[in-house]
């Protein structure tokens, strides 16, 4: 959006009584939550692809973060 927009709607907003400009964005909330559920969903492959070394052992690093918090929830004896 270019400044020059964003300040016209400013001033049409001015024009508002606080119940139209609650009303305003009761609407364009019920816009936007229309707007992100009829997104399709992304490919978590795509996404990720590249962002972890190819012989990135995912159980070995979750095992060492699961032992983690086990010795920091083990009871001292």
């Amino acid at each position: 959006m270019s400044a020059n927009t964003f300040q016209v709607v400013e001033r049409l907003l001015d024009r508002l009584t606080t119940e139209e400009q609650i009303t305003v964005i009761e609407q364009l909330a019920v816009r936007l939550r229309q707007t992100v559920h009829h997104k399709p969903p992304k490919n978590l492959y795509g996404i990720w692809r590249d962002r972890f070394p190819i012989d990135f052992d995912l159980d070995s690093a979750l095992h060492e973060m699961w032992s983690e918090w086990e010795t920091e929830w083990t009871p001292n004896r």
